[in-house]
């Protein structure tokens, strides 16, 4: 028996930009092409030309106000909250000057929005549909977490990965600059491992990693180019998904892999036509 052997799988949430929708998927479902394999489903209620356009973000969270709620971003300038048992948007935000790439919620009502251009991460009360209390420079930022366990936040961008340092509540809520690493490349995605404490997976433009967090060193795993998003089951498996410059946003590809715990590649799921922006588990947990 194996120390995953007891663990189960999450679904698997996206940000799919053909259709703009989030979709999530039943880990189990061999047919992504059919929509029995989709066990939930929200669909942004604008598309092309307004700034629900290009979904890129997707991220599941609870709240004490609306229970587990689904946080968006789209590369138009949008930023939202989303009750899961309703689909109501119950927070949201328009930036047209920005280009949102991912968000995250901390405790005590705060979003984070994490945007490419101008490159900057913003931080929003979600009780307010009004502007952000803060801004903080970050160049081509791309990705953004939550970490409970070191009450940090971390952000990774172009050629850093941030860690930041939480002090303060709600609209007093503050970020200093705790630790950087350094990488070469662009910086895509960051994620936790589930199941695995003090570790976090994060991509750039060369291929994925696995970051101890504590020493801050960290090791390539995976060297596939345009990998959007890596990250794992707590029973182990690894899930990669990448881009492909072949649909009309050249924002993701149609099909995610499934890789042993190893990185060895077991199998792939398609869905004809969609294009995977985001990728995440099914989950409100860190670990």
């Amino acid at each position: 028996m194996t120390r995953y052997a007891a663990r189960t799988s999450h679904p698997i949430a996206t940000a799919e930009q053909t259709g703009n929708d989030v979709l999530v998927f039943d880990p189990g479902a061999a047919d992504w092409s059919q929509d029995a394999a989709v066990a939930w489903r929200w669909k942004a209620p604008g598309g092309t030309g307004t700034s629900w356009q290009h979904l890129s973000d997707v991220r599941l969270r609870r709240t004490h106000a609306y229970g587990r709620v689904v946080l968006v971003t789209a590369l138009g300038g949008r930023a939202a909250m989303v009750r899961e048992d309703t689909g109501a948007i119950v927070w949201q935000t328009i930036t047209p000057a920005d280009t949102p790439r991912a968000i995250e919620r901390i405790p005590g009502g705060v979003i984070a929005v994490a945007s490419a251009a101008p490159g900057r991460l913003r931080l929003y009360a979600d009780t307010e549909q009004s502007g952000p209390f803060l801004t903080i420079p970050l160049p081509r930022a791309h990705g953004v977490l939550y970490d409970p366990e070191r009450a940090a936040l971390w952000a990774i961008g172009e050629e850093r990965l941030v860690r930041y340092a939480l002090s303060g509540r709600g609209p007093a809520t503050m970020l200093t600059e705790h630790s950087v690493i350094h990488f070469e490349g662009q910086g895509v995605d960051l994620q936790p491992v589930y199941g695995e404490p003090g570790s976090l997976w994060f991509t750039d433009t060369n291929g994925a990693y696995r970051l101890d967090t504590e020493t801050r060193k960290y090791r390539q795993v995976d060297g596939a180019d345009d990998v959007r998003a890596y990250l794992s089951q707590p029973t182990g498996t690894r899930i990669r998904a990448r881009g492909h410059v072949s649909g009309p946003r050249a924002g993701g590809g149609p099909t995610i892999d499934f890789l042993d715990p190893d990185g060895t590649t077991a199998y792939s799921r398609t869905r004809p036509g969609a294009e995977f922006s985001a990728v995440r588990l099914w989950t409100p947990d860190f670990r």
